[in-house]
């Protein structure tokens, strides 16, 4: 790979962060800057980060062009309650991504752009399991999200651009700011008695490194990217020794409450997977990178993650 700048849009994220520490140790990548909201969250030795509000789109264009990357990786992307709330996390994400087309369309000599998006922009596939060659029909807040971050991405980005557009199932790592995990870590899990549905999730270090994959060598095209072995919602609680709390329809509403007052909010999405499912495959011939972790690992990961112990202040 010959020597090239690099840009990394969400670099303070946790993926952003992990991803940016493993693009480093590529020699072709000379000059890398990593504009975010908040700083990355981990030590990075070659990276340049700059603060970039999202509500100051004329600045993050600004970064952009000034940088003259010959690859972008965009994982400005905010899911619904993971640091923010629905509406903030809609907007933040609209903004960063309208700026970027933005950018793009005034970029000469972009060879190639990574996009995060995930299974989300198929809508609920309770019945089937979509391939990237399946309609974007999302039915959740964060769908219609990631599939505009598509559009505008896809309208705006150069011709001469391998445009690699990465669609994620959700992303778990003890330091990764996910709703699902939140949920799931709860003592008593919402589940839907008359649903029989699978889904896949990926492991954060797995997403990091589909990420530098595309960055490096990925296919021109969407491209799903999901743990092996979809798992049930049933087997999840079984396997963390959780309580079932059977939901029926018309009162996830009522569940989403209790959840949020235990500290895990349910945002739409979430309630989509547990109703209905969320798992995909790729039919990509030329992409040689799999995940790792199958769910079952994810997951059983996540449960060995150490809780948060109240300790009583001793008065002498």
């Amino acid at each position: 790979m010959s020597e090239q700048r690099l840009l990394i849009t969400g670099v303070g994220s946790e993926l952003g962060s992990l991803a940016a520490s493993l693009l480093e140790r590529h020699p072709g990548f000379t000059d890398i800057v990593g504009l975010d909201v908040h700083p990355p969250r981990r030590r990075l030795r070659r990276t340049t980060y700059i603060r970039v509000e999202h509500n100051d789109p004329a600045n993050f264009v600004r970064q952009i062009l000034a940088h003259r990357p010959d690859v972008i990786v965009h994982l400005g992307v905010w899911e619904p309650h993971g640091r923010l709330a629905t509406d903030q996390a809609r907007i933040a994400t609209g903004n960063y991504a309208h700026a970027l087309g933005e950018a793009l369309s005034q970029l000469d000599g972009l060879s190639r752009l990574v996009i995060r998006s995930g299974l989300e922009v198929y809508g609920a596939n309770g019945r089937q399991t979509p391939d990237e060659s399946s309609p974007v029909a999302p039915t959740s807040t964060y769908g219609h999200m990631l599939a505009e971050l598509e559009a505008v991405t896809s309208v705006a980005a150069p011709a001469t651009a391998t445009m690699t557009t990465l669609r994620f199932a959700s992303v778990i790592g003890a330091h990764v700011p996910s709703p699902l995990g939140r949920l799931l870590r709860l003592p008593v899990i919402p589940v839907d008695p008359l649903s029989r549905a699978e889904f896949q999730v990926l492991a954060d270090d797995d997403a990091a490194r589909a990420v530098v994959h595309a960055a490096t060598c990925g296919h021109h095209g969407a491209v799903n990217i999901a743990a092996g072995e979809p798992t049930t919602i049933g087997a999840v609680a079984r396997q963390g020794r959780r309580v079932i709390a059977p939901v029926v329809p018309y009162t996830w509403r009522v569940a989403a409450q209790l959840t949020t007052l235990a500290g895990a909010p349910l945002p739409d999405h979430v309630v989509e997977l547990l109703r209905h499912g969320r798992t995909a495959h790729t039919i990509v011939g030329d992409v040689e990178y799999r995940p790792e972790h199958s769910t079952s690992e994810v997951i059983a990961n996540l449960f060995s993650w150490p809780s948060v112990v109240r300790v009583e202040k001793q008065v002498a």
